[in-house]
C-alpha cells in the first residue's frame, strides 16, 4: 500500500512529478512513500477524476453543495449551517419525495436511478393475489430459532436480541 503525502483528495495531477521509496514484493514493486520533489507534499488534481467523458450518459451534477446547492463548494465546507432536506420531486421542506403529494403514484421520481420505494398497501380484492393453499400463505416465515413453539417464550414477540436469522419456508 503506498501512501500519498498531500492534503485532501488522495490523486495526483497529471505530469507530477514526485520522488518515493518503494520495495520488492510478490506483487513487483509497491511505493511505499509518495511525496513530492525534496519531500514536500503531492499537489494533487483539483478534483478526482470521475472516468471517461465520454462514456458519461448524464451531465455530471455532483459537483454542487447539497447543502445550498452553491456550485462553488461541496457541503463539507459549506459556511451556512446544515439546511433542512427537501423534497426532490418538489422541493418541497414540509416532505421528502417518497410521500410527495405532487407526483402520480404511477410516475417515477425525476432522476430516479433505478430506486424505487414501495410501500406495502393492503388489499381486499381476492382476485388480484394468486392462489396460495390456505396453510402456506397464512403461515410467517420464521427463522429456525423461531420455529420453536411458542409457549416456551410466553409471547408472541420475543424482546432477546437474535443472530442472523435464516428463511425457511413450509414444503406444500
Amino acid at each position: 500500500m503506498s501512501k500519498l503525502f498531500m492534503e485532501g483528495f488522495r490523486s495526483l495531477k497529471e505530469g507530477e512529478p514526485v520522488e518515493f521509496t518503494f520495495k520488492k514484493s510478490a506483487k513487483g514493486l509497491e511505493s511505499l512513500r509518495v511525496t513530492g520533489p525534496g519531500g514536500g507534499p503531492c499537489a494533487g488534481s483539483e478534483r478526482r477524476p470521475k472516468g471517461k467523458t465520454v462514456l458519461q450518459k448524464r451531465k455530471p451534477k455532483g459537483d454542487r453543495c447539497y447543502n445550498c446547492g452553491g456550485l462553488d463548494h461541496h457541503a463539507k465546507e459549506c459556511n451556512l449551517p446544515p439546511q433542512p432536506k427537501k423534497c426532490h420531486y418538489c422541493l418541497s421542506i414540509t416532505h421528502m419525495v417518497a410521500h410527495c403529494p405532487h407526483k402520480s403514484p404511477a410516475s417515477p421520481p425525476s432522476g430516479s436511478q433505478g430506486r424505487h420505494d414501495v410501500e406495502a398497501q393492503p388489499s381486499t380484492s381476492a382476485s388480484a393475489l394468486p392462489f396460495h393453499p390456505p396453510e402456506s400463505s397464512e403461515l410467517p416465515i420464521r427463522s429456525s430459532r423461531e420455529a420453536s413453539p411458542r409457549s416456551k417464550s410466553g409471547s408472541p414477540e420475543d424482546p432477546a436480541p437474535r443472530g442472523p436469522s435464516v428463511q425457511k419456508r413450509k414444503k406444500t
